[in-house]
């Protein structure tokens, strides 16, 4: 069985290792055996945990979903199923988010031209006087 020391396994799963203590202080990694010099020996299995939470957070999910995700895998609460509504949920925030943004670009985009354009909508005329920033 491969064993790491918490820096071989921060090398190893790149991150640091502020992000372990982390991690095992909020309960997304189990504390660790220690050896008898009183080292923190971590298995595979926390590696592949870290590469499991780094994935789900590039992905969108919050540390605190993730964690719920885990401790509901430790105790045979959740499944495959689950896990496919989770994304699924998370795929809707994300659409939810892009069309938030993409208004957000639109709005921009008008009042670009708007500030462009000889012929200013009132609004914008108003808006530069206020900061006296007529052209």
């Amino acid at each position: 069985m491969v064993t790491y020391l918490r820096g071989e396994l921060a090398k190893e799963a790149k991150v640091n290792i502020e992000t372990l203590r982390y991690y095992e202080k909020h309960g997304l990694l189990p504390r660790p055996q220690r050896t008898t010099s009183g080292y923190r020996m971590y298995t595979e299995e926390a590696l592949t945990r870290i590469a499991f939470i780094q994935n789900a957070k590039k992905c969108g999910f919050t540390l605190r979903e993730i964690k719920k995700a885990l401790v509901k895998s430790e105790d045979g609460s959740i499944g495959v199923s689950d896990f496919i509504l989770a994304i699924e949920r998370k795929m809707i925030a994300v659409d939810l988010e892009i069309a938030k943004r993409e208004t957000t670009r639109q709005l921009l985009k008008d009042l670009k031209i708007n500030l462009e354009s000889a012929d200013r909508h009132p609004g914008v005329k108003e808006t530069l006087q206020v900061l006296r920033m007529e052209k």
